[in-house]
């Protein structure tokens, strides 16, 4: 391995254990540079988590797991945000995690979360040969500050990023089954997955999406008709299409919102009627937002030939960035596996740019007050400062992929004898 590689794999190694001696002291000094460590529901880490806790206590004592915990007195967590996830999920992973108090589960989890790292890492040392690639690789898996927040919250999307990561070497190795399981487990555990179907569609793989919908169906619709007082905050939560710029929503549309009540405030007057439809500047604009992803990923997967897979995983995993109203930072921990594939197949130094970009904590410590509330203290530059620092990034990725700069720079790689490479991807 030469010098420059093992140093950054040590400097990785570092800034990873910085991350975790601060989840477990008690003053989690990382905690100001995101806005989910200041501005948070609860006193302390593990808001995400206990709602997951909670769920599964709902669950055995036969109560509706979509209810507000914060507003139950007889909580069996010392705080919680709502549960808003299909019920495969408090009925699995929440129900086991009650076998243990609250903080012994929630330090349990992080061990968990963190050996899935670990095991994403291994999977990344199997896939490669070249060991200065491996360093760089490891590296990308270690130091994206996101992963402390995710940890902090208790959240599961280092899970949905290993089976992302899982799924593209599946595929890579042909083996399709475990592809189609991986999947189909994905998506019961966060449904954001589903947005693969068209890729799914484009590889004439139907049978994979008849499994998947028949799971969610069995696992969702039986429970919803038992308990029908939880089907309002559960589409409330889910398909709500009120939009409000949190200080910690880093998602384009909360970028747009932004931009529109410090901007343009009059744009949201109604200006015409299609039917009962109420039209407007903004709403045409959050349809641009959410229509332009999806029609350039679709135009990839489907019209570009021939199929590249990592090419339409990519695009597709980024268009939850710009479709979903609420996308917390640690979600973005969701695009550390396509940097890593990304990077081992092309090698492209650019990459680095946009992984740094995502990788490190956004300006939030320079200017936020604790106690205050942003959405008022806030400039209209420090609003679009801090929004804009992760949405403009991740555009910068989806323009790069859906421009073919990842198929440019795969075929300078085809030029070289040993690509470092156990798989082709």
């Amino acid at each position: 391995m030469k010098w420059y590689a093992a140093l950054l794999l040590v400097v990785a190694i570092a800034v990873h254990v910085v991350f975790l001696v601060s989840l477990v002291h008690p003053s989690h000094f990382l905690n100001p540079l995101f806005p989910e460590g200041v501005h948070n529901i609860g006193d302390g880490p593990g808001a995400d988590f206990f709602a997951f806790y909670q769920a599964g206590r709902y669950v055995l004592d036969g109560e509706d797991i979509y209810q507000r915990p914060m507003d139950d007195h007889d909580r069996a967590v010392p705080y919680a945000y709502f549960y808003r996830y299909l019920p495969f999920v408090a009925t699995t992973i929440g129900v086991a995690l009650t076998q243990l108090d609250p903080w012994p589960a929630y330090w349990l989890w992080v061990v968990l979360t963190e050996l899935v790292l670990i095991g994403a890492i291994v999977a990344t040392k199997r896939m490669v040969t070249d060991l200065d690639l491996f360093a760089c690789l490891a590296s990308m898996w270690l130091l994206f500050s996101p992963y402390y927040i995710e940890q902090y919250m208790g959240q599961l999307n280092i899970i949905m990023a290993a089976l992302i990561f899982t799924m593209a070497l599946a595929y890579a190795r042909g083996e399709m089954r475990s592809f189609n399981i991986w999947w189909i487990l994905s998506v019961l555990l966060k449904h954001l997955t589903i947005l693969y179907v068209p890729i799914l569609v484009r590889m004439r793989r139907y049978r994979p999406i008849v499994l998947a919908l028949f799971a969610v169906f069995i696992t969702t619709v039986p429970y919803l008709a038992m308990r029908s007082s939880g089907v309002g905050n559960f589409t409330h939560d889910n398909f709500d299409l009120s939009l409000y710029p949190y200080a910690g929503n880093f998602g384009a549309l909360a970028l747009l919102m932004v931009l529109k009540m410090r901007l343009f405030p009059e744009a949201s007057q109604i200006v015409a009627y299609v039917g009962p439809i109420k039209l407007s500047i903004t709403r045409g604009l959050v349809l641009l937002t959410m229509l332009v992803p999806v029609v350039v990923s679709l135009w990839v997967t489907f019209r570009r030939k021939p199929f590249d897979f990592l090419e339409s995983l990519g695009l597709w995993t980024m268009v939850y960035f710009f479709v979903f109203r609420e996308v917390w930072e640690y979600h973005y921990v969701l695009l550390i596996p396509l940097f890593v594939l990304f990077y081992a197949r092309t090698r492209a130094r650019v990459l680095w740019v946009m992984y740094g970009l995502l990788a490190a904590p956004t300006f939030f410590v320079l200017y936020d007050v604790a106690g205050d509330n942003p959405e008022v203290s806030w400039t209209t530059f420090q609003h679009i400062l801090n929004h804009a620092t992760k949405v403009i990034p991740l555009v910068w990725l989806f323009v790069w992929v859906a421009a073919g700069y990842l198929r440019r720079h795969s075929k300078k790689m085809e030029t070289v004898p040993d690509t470092g490479l156990a798989v082709t991807l």
